[in-house]
């Protein structure tokens, strides 16, 4: 008997991707995709891929929806992809390979990563450093819904990892530096929250220069990221500057007791105002 084979996708404001990542899916049993009420065409262009719809409350990122989607999928195996994503055909080949003859229970896909128009080949982001649990049957896997991906799999899941760069996704991440802010300034601020929250605790100061000093070492010299001229050595202090962002942000919080410092901020500002203001109503 065949594996159904699902193939899983959340999206918000993906109508310059979505086209492209569904085009390299479409030969899945099943696509089910969870917009979380885009603003542009992505739901009008999925419309032509699938009937598997579904909404999902805007919280800025997609890891608490991914369950959701899961939920909705109806293959025996499961595959994730994000919009900015593509199936190689050597990929697609590779999975129905491991599906068809039982290979595992769970898949590490490696991923090409091109970032500021540049496919990095080295560092942390080359394919075969940069492996993604994406690939695996339903039931042997789920979702946490703390940023950048966290899994549940099952204790006694055998895990495949493929192990050729061209059975890769192919993954185009950003654009431009500026579009790289934008999502740390966003990342930073849910990964603080979760943190102010409990549901991460690993930011910490000392945590913060140990971990700094062993993603540098790791991706730049370990990795040979130093292979990828000028932009691996400034790409890697990008990633590092993230972690100082999450933890100045966790910081702030918790000096202020709440997310949201900048109200409680905004009125110490007030009142230093209002005392030098007075020094003039007293002259």
């Amino acid at each position: 008997m065949k594996n159904k084979l699902s193939v899983l996708i959340n999206t918000f404001n993906e109508e310059k991707n979505i086209r492209n990542c569904l085009e390299s899916v479409k030969w899945a049993d099943e696509i089910i995709l969870v917009d979380m009420y885009s603003e542009d065409k992505t739901v009008e262009i999925a419309k032509a891929y699938t009937d598997k719809i579904y909404f999902y409350e805007r919280c800025g990122y997609a890891d608490p929806a991914r369950n959701f989607a899961l939920e909705k999928a109806t293959g025996d195996w499961v595959l994730v992809v994000d919009a900015d994503e593509l199936v190689t055909l050597a990929l697609k080949k590779k999975l129905l390979e491991i599906a068809e003859n039982d290979l595992a229970d769970v898949a590490l896909i490696p991923r090409m990563n091109y970032i500021f128009g540049h496919l990095f080949k080295y560092s942390g982001s080359s394919p075969l450093a940069d492996v993604q649990l994406r690939f695996f049957k339903k039931g042997y896997m789920t979702f946490l819904p703390a940023v950048h991906q966290i899994y549940n799999i099952k204790a006694d899941a055998r895990i495949f990892k493929i192990d050729k760069e061209d059975e890769a996704l192919v993954h185009f991440a950003y654009l431009s530096v500026e579009q790289w802010v934008e999502k740390m300034n966003r990342y930073s601020t849910i990964e603080a929250n979760n943190a102010f929250k409990g549901i991460k605790t690993d930011i910490t100061f000392k945590g913060l220069f140990i971990k700094s000093l062993k993603t540098f070492i790791k991706k730049y010299f370990v990795q040979k990221g130093y292979k990828e001229g000028e932009l691996g050595f400034l790409y890697t202090i990008l990633e590092l500057f993230y972690f100082h962002i999450s933890y100045l942000k966790l910081k702030l919080m918790k000096k202020f007791d709440t997310i949201n410092p900048k109200e409680k901020i905004k009125k110490e500002y007030e009142q230093v105002a209002k005392k030098i203001l007075e020094e003039y109503d007293k002259y």
